[in-house]
């Protein structure tokens, strides 16, 4: 019999592991649906939640490694195209961080049961700010960005950020699974009905909040960029792919120029040749004629250009690179962003001493390191001041908050999802680049090599699109709304850190409790 109950135990525990694991990774945009089911957020954790309860601190360290394992190995499929070592790495790392987090939520959670749906919530949320922080920061899996679509819902970020979103989705499951956990009979706690109508009130206020904040833009001027997706993966080497590449944007920048736009914009490392290092040494006699043909077209057009290349010069006698955004007018460099917030192992890897062989490994992929830039540089054309954000630096909140804080009229996104060969890939990027506008309450554009080519209102509406994996343009019309400095904009992460702090202090008071707990029990003795 006793056989019997361990083995029946463990397989209800591998039925919630991995109803957890499905519910979490296709409430994002997964391999069968593009945009994701975002409903399925909701009761996402309430598996998850349970599963930590059902078990004791040793087994949860287990259960946590599978969870953190598995979750990211079927939530970023799509990591396989872009790296095979990050394929490995992150799914490794967020098995460890859930390993940590099952044992420490179950424990606290064991001292004051009565708040366990406090609990459950307020720790996913301290986890999704850990995670996004340091050399390891990593924003996709945060699961308030399953919301994209639900734009009275995410109407909070512009006070919260988004993970007071998060919260939200969160804590249906934390409610839910704590009346499983602890049936009302038993602790006396709320009932079903109670806790239901406590979550509808909640989620009714944030709806409301987001309807009457809704930013009315019709009296704003509108900026009328060219948004270039020429379908090719800038992350390929060799002058054939620079030469296809460079033909490719320039028929569509030539067909998006008979619209009269604003600006044309390429994507990040759309040109991937350094220009002004080319052009000063002049011993690659192929690139140097490429970036000759690249200067005529822009010099012959009174159009301004925004593109992606690589920029680079010589430091101290050494070669220095940047991921760069570059503004040109008529042939001219006249201003240029360096990206600040690079991708760990794709972009940079601090730690070449420490781990030789791993950086040898990585280097043998043939990734090549950038320098980090250090400046928000905002640039201005046609009166019309905007934030560069490359690639991954949208999925960061602070960067578009500090373009915001600097007076911005548009923030402009140059990326390239193009290595992924997966539309959920492009989908999961873009849902991010949403809560940036709604934080700030500032319109974005999104140029791409393959999608998810956009321009997004300062509600998080998107107005308009192009299809991934396809080449074309888009001339989008983005109002240039900035009227409202929202309480994110001013404040920034406060609910993160209000969060993360709560969640220490119950820690520390479940520990000192214990001590003079313990300690009275010494006395009495």
């Amino acid at each position: 019999m006793k056989i019997k109950k361990i083995l029946l135990d463990n397989m209800i525990n591998v039925a919630l592991l991995f109803a957890g694991v499905y519910l979490f990774a296709f409430a994002f945009p997964n391999q069968f649906n593009d945009w994701g089911y975002g409903f399925l957020a909701f009761i996402a954790l309430i598996p998850v939640f349970i599963l930590i309860h059902r078990n004791g601190l040793v087994m949860n360290i287990l259960w946590g490694f599978l969870y953190g394992w598995l979750t990211y190995r079927i939530f970023n499929f799509w990591l396989e195209e872009f790296n095979p070592v990050a394929h490995q790495v992150v799914p490794m790392v967020y098995a460890v961080y859930f390993m940590i987090f099952f044992p420490t939520v179950r424990w606290v959670e064991k001292k004051i049961p009565s708040h366990g749906w406090l609990i459950y919530t307020l720790f996913w949320v301290a986890l999704e700010v850990f995670r996004t922080k340091g050399f390891l920061g990593y924003a996709y899996g945060i699961i308030g960005y399953t919301q994209y679509r639900f734009l009275s819902f995410i109407a909070l970020a512009d006070i919260t950020g988004v993970l007071g979103v998060s919260a939200l989705v969160v804590l249906p499951s934390a409610l839910v699974a704590w009346r499983i956990n602890y049936p009302p009979e038993e602790k006396k706690l709320l009932t079903w009905g109670k806790t239901l109508g406590i979550y509808s009130a909640v989620f009714l206020l944030a709806n409301i909040y987001g309807w009457i904040s809704t930013v009315d833009y019709q009296d704003s001027p509108v900026w009328r960029p060219a948004l270039i997706q020429h379908n090719e993966d800038a992350w390929m080497n060799g002058m054939e792919i620079y030469k296809k590449s460079f033909e490719v944007l320039q028929q569509q920048s030539s067909l998006a120029l008979e619209e009269n736009p604003d600006v044309i914009i390429w994507p990040e490392t759309a040109f991937v040749p350094a220009i002004e290092w080319h052009e000063h040494y002049r011993r690659e006699q192929e690139k140097v004629l490429l970036i000759e043909k690249l200067r005529a077209i822009l010099a012959s057009s009174d159009t301004p250009f925004i593109i992606g290349n690589n920029d680079s010069k010589r430091v101290g006698g050494e070669k220095k690179s940047w991921n760069s955004v570059l503004l040109i007018e008529q042939g001219e460099i006249v201003d240029r962003y360096h990206k600040i917030h690079l991708v760990p192992f794709g972009e940079h890897f601090p730690y070449e001493n420490i781990f030789p062989d791993f950086y040898q490994k990585i280097v043998d992929q043939g990734i090549a390191f950038y320098e980090k830039g250090d400046e928000y540089t905002v640039m201005e054309t046609g009166g019309v001041r905007f934030g560069s954000l490359i690639c991954f630096e949208d999925t960061f909140p602070y960067l578009s908050r500090n373009f915001a804080r600097q007076g911005i009229d548009v923030l402009v996104n140059v990326s390239n999802d193009a290595w992924s060969k997966a539309n959920a890939s492009c989908m999961q990027h873009a849902a991010m680049a949403v809560f940036r506008s709604v934080e700030n309450r500032r319109s974005m554009v999104r140029s791409t090599c393959s999608g998810f080519t956009a321009s997004i209102d300062p509600n998080g509406k998107i107005l308009d699109s192009l299809e991934p994996f396809t080449q074309g343009y888009l001339i989008a019309e983005v109002p240039l709304y900035t009227q409202r400095t929202t309480l994110f904009t001013r404040l920034g992460s406060w609910f993160d850190w209000l969060c993360v702090s709560a969640s220490g202090l119950l820690i520390v008071y479940i520990m000192v409790h214990g001590y003079f707990e313990k300690k009275k029990k010494k006395e009495k003795k």
